[in-house]
């Protein structure tokens, strides 16, 4: 029954990614709760994401949280708890060519721009940059225990500010049968804000006598400031089990179906450790 449920679970995550070409990626993250009061926790945690098969780093952040118990009932079956958090994320963004006469011509992205020349058309590289962002989240969730499945729905409310950035653009011209010097000019971009609604349902299932759970949850990304279209959803499964009931480890799948300018689409391996005290 465990590992038919297990295997029944990740097939379900699997079953759609894997019918199309993706690429992989690594989100790892380390954290740390502590009960403040009765039913009031504050958090801090680390992550960091690869991407690019792996090949490079996509971004790393540092955050803190809060979490409050609003309320539960007698039998400890149902809660509604809301939570507050700020995160900083420093976002490393690959290099970039546009070609002068057309977008559509010729060669694809991940190639040195030496590779370029033999080509004869006029464009732009823009050199890899690091852009630094502030995001404060604001969340509401309720859980309810069903036997033993836990199905919890979150609604969060996501504002994030990019700092306005500056990184170099070379540009290469061809003219008259021959390429002129390169000329190297700055280029950036301006800050900006973001307001992203994010809705996430999740299930987990408690197996008597074993102590990893597994779990299965789907969210929504849905823009605020572009009348609540919907941006990415993303698909999770994975397991969970704790050490003396202080230290918490989840390992899981993710796939993510679209790309932004916020992370990559694609496959991810997701490691996660929390120490709760």
């Amino acid at each position: 029954m465990r590992r038919s449920l297990v295997i029944a679970l990740f097939t379900l995550a699997l079953a759609m990614p894997l019918t199309a070409q993706t690429t992989w990626g690594l989100r790892t993250g380390i954290g740390a709760e502590k009960k403040i009061t009765k039913g009031l926790d504050a958090g801090v945690e680390f992550k960091y994401h690869q991407a690019d098969d792996f090949k490079s780093t996509d971004r790393w952040s540092v955050g803190v949280s809060l979490s409050k118990r609003l309320y539960r009932n007698q039998a400890k079956t149902f809660n509604v708890k809301a939570g507050l958090g700020y995160k900083y994320l420093n976002v490393y963004n690959s290099w970039t060519t546009k070609y002068k006469d057309d977008p559509t011509l010729g060669i694809e992205d991940g190639l040195d721009p030496q590779y370029y020349l033999s080509n004869n058309y006029d464009f732009n590289y823009s050199d890899t940059y690091v852009d630094h962002r502030h995001r404060i989240t604001a969340s509401l969730q309720a859980s309810g225990q069903l036997g033993r499945f836990k199905v919890s729905l979150r609604e969060s409310y996501q504002f994030t500010h990019t700092d306005s950035v500056e990184y170099d653009k070379v540009k290469y011209r061809y003219k008259d049968g021959k390429w002129k010097d390169p000329e190297t000019v700055k280029d950036g971009k301006p800050a900006s804000n973001k307001n992203m609604l994010r809705s996430k349902l999740a299930i987990d299932y408690d197996i008597p006598h074993w102590k990893y759970d597994p779990f299965i949850s789907y969210e929504l990304f849905n823009s605020l400031d572009n009348g609540f279209q919907t941006q990415k959803s993303r698909i999770q499964a994975g397991v969970e089990f704790s050490i003396n009931k202080k230290h918490n480890f989840e390992v899981a799948y993710l796939w993510q179906n679209q790309h932004d300018n916020d992370e990559p689409a694609g496959s991810f391996i997701c490691l996660d450790y929390k120490f709760t005290f």
